[in-house]
């Protein structure tokens, strides 16, 4: 049984989605002990889920349909492509992953001359291959009904003979240590992959994934070169950010 504290701690976290314990202490004015008391139990009663340093609402675990998380943060995702696009030089080879995020970014490149372009995403493919100057390849491998990704041991080894200007690539959350979560193990060996022979790293991601989802470990934001938002870090990522070399490039709307 939860008491009025309890319940008003739960109601923070359903309604934002992730709250620190710092931030949870400060709102319901007790201390940071008893704010971990509480998440301790609450996550014991599957009420929360619990993180190191905060705590999330359980509907945060689960992926969104693909389709709703196309239309959700539009403009955010406009103002990431953007930016990225324009630090993108012309006759770059460039590895596109899979997402929503990500098919913005392919838009946003069409102006580009002469890119080549390897993709394990079908939707990534088909957006970019109306520009007659770029050199789309895929590899070969199970096609995912979901998003239209491209995965499996083909596909690893197709994409493992190249090497790469830039990877661009999103995920699905970001912890407070920086360690880079997502929800398909498939997905994110090939990321992984496509990490090592990349030259630049370039991580999109808006702020709302800054809610811990997903429970595959595709890396640490200290292995990418630039990460790229809508707004400032919470502030235990922010301290996970100073100590890497990662730049971090906050990109706002018109």
């Amino acid at each position: 049984m939860t008491n009025p504290r309890q319940k008003q701690l739960l109601k923070l976290i359903n309604d934002k989605g992730y709250c620190s314990v710092e931030e949870l202490a400060e709102s319901l004015d007790v201390s940071t002990q008893t704010i971990r008391r509480d998440i301790k139990k609450l996550n014991e009663e599957k009420l929360l889920v619990r993180h190191h340093g905060g705590a999330s609402s359980p509907d945060t675990t689960t992926n969104l349909d693909y389709e709703v998380r196309k239309v959700t943060d539009t403009e955010q995702k406009n103002a990431i492509a953007s930016k990225i696009a324009s630090m993108i030089p012309d006759n770059s080879t460039i590895f596109l992953t899979i997402g929503t995020t990500i098919e913005v970014i392919a838009s946003q490149l069409l102006e580009k001359k002469n890119l080549q372009i390897i993709t394990n995403s079908l939707r990534v493919a088909n957006i970019l291959h109306r520009n007659p100057n770029f050199d789309v390849l895929i590899p070969g491998g199970k096609v995912k009904a979901s998003n239209g990704g491209i995965v499996g041991t083909q596909a690893l080894e197709f994409i493992d003979k190249f090497r790469f200007d830039y990877l661009i690539t999103s995920t699905a959350s970001i912890d407070v240590d920086g360690t880079l979560l997502e929800y398909d193990l498939n997905e994110s060996l090939i990321t992984q992959t496509v990490m090592k022979s990349a030259r630049h790293v370039m991580i999109a991601m808006d702020s709302s994934k800054f809610v811990p989802k997903g429970s595959i470990e595709m890396g640490h934001i200290g292995e990418t070169d630039y990460l790229f938002t809508d707004t400032s870090l919470p502030e235990e990522l922010a301290e996970a950010m100073m100590k890497t070399d990662t730049k971090l490039v906050i990109c706002e709307g018109e």
